[in-house]
């Protein structure tokens, strides 16, 4: 019995081993460019399967065999950067934000303003309505168009606005220029502006970028294939899937680095950057434009904080970055009663630091 007891306990102290070295390869390959190898980038996706059984080997070390839950403590400690950028846990800032936020931002992928689904019967539209009353003092909307009633009244409440290509901006800071940024890939992935914050001019990027163009039918297979939890079928609906993000993972690579250049350039003058990234947390594309920016949602958000949320794809891709130096997040949230897009909206409040 107690050879049999310690083959066991030899047995899953290597699977825990094992699964430590492939959640640190997860983080690692984010140093990784996409560019040189697209199929290996894919391994980060895998990241949270591999967080969760080393959560899971803690409870079962502390009920099994005490003494063995140091292996997975120290596997995510080396990590905990990259887990506190997946599930960040922060401590309410609530009344502090209200009363000392300089700038609240706000960023959605609208999805054409939630299409048909998001006009109700008086012919308000859900997603402006929530907009209108979001009291963001920068709103910043992908895939949008500019409906000059929608844009009237926002003028009325006191905002100015731009519209370029699929991006629209409703800002109460004063807007000075505003371009658009083609980058490789699909043209114009960025909309750049120029705002005037107090005696700063704060360059504000609002990005989409490259989409890993996913069909509605792939992703129906996909999830039926997951539903009769068929083999066989899960591997032939992947194998597509695989294919299109490998290509992607290439371009927003690219994509990302030339936006890590133009913000290189404006620092340390102050630099929003929010949008659709179609990236993960523990991406290259994360892992390369929070070096020098902070993100808000893991300075100061909650939880998953899943912001694309079709059935079956649960993920942040949504995020809000800014200049270290000159603001904090005081509170991030992911607005999940919003539900027209397949995006939920995410915002956060800046505080501005004191000299």
């Amino acid at each position: 019995m107690k050879v049999l007891k310690s083959l066991f306990v030899q047995l899953f102290t290597g699977a825990n081993i094992v699964t430590i070295l492939l959640l640190w390869a997860c983080c690692l390959v984010t140093y990784i460019s996409p560019a040189a190898h697209p199929r290996l980038a894919l391994l980060t996706l895998t990241f949270p399967a591999f967080l969760l059984v080393n959560v899971l080997f803690i409870l079962f070390w502390l009920v099994f065999k005490v003494k063995r839950v140091w292996i997975p403590l120290v596997g995510l400690l080396a990590c905990a950067s990259f887990v506190r950028d997946y599930l960040p846990l922060n401590i309410s800032m609530k009344g502090k934000a209200a009363e000392d936020s300089t700038l609240s931002i706000l960023t959605y992928n609208t999805h054409s303003f939630g299409g048909a689904e998001a006009v109700q019967e008086d012919g308000t539209n859900i997603v402006f309505n929530y907009l209108a009353n979001s009291n963001a003092d920068i709103i910043c909307l992908q895939e949008s168009s500019n409906k000059q009633d929608f844009t009237d009244e926002m003028v009325g409440k006191g905002y100015e606005f731009a519209f370029r290509k699929e991006f629209l901006l409703y800002s109460r800071l004063h807007i000075i220029e505003v371009d658009t940024l083609a980058l490789e890939g699909k043209p114009c992935h960025a909309m750049r502006a120029l705002l005037q914050d107090g005696s700063d001019t704060l360059m504000l990027l609002s990005v989409h970028l490259q989409s890993n163009l996913l069909s509605p039918e792939m992703k129906e297979a996909y999830r039926e294939a997951l539903r009769k939890h068929e083999s066989d079928s899960l591997s032939k609906e992947l194998s597509p899937i695989v294919q299109l993000l490998s290509a992607a993972l290439p371009q927003r690579a690219a994509q990302a680095d030339s936006i890590a250049s133009i913000v290189a350039s404006w620092l340390p003058k102050p630099v929003i950057l929010c949008g659709d990234f179609n990236d993960t947390p523990i991406s290259y594309t994360h892992r390369v434009l929070t070096r020098q920016l902070t993100s808000a949602y893991r300075q100061s958000g909650n939880g998953l904080g899943f912001t694309f949320h079709e059935k079956g794809f649960p993920v942040r891709i949504d995020h809000i970055l800014f200049d270290g130096n000159t603001w904090e997040s005081s509170s991030s949230q992911v607005v999940k009663h919003i539900t027209c897009s397949d995006h939920f909206p995410i915002r956060t409040k800046l505080r501005r630091k004191r000299p």
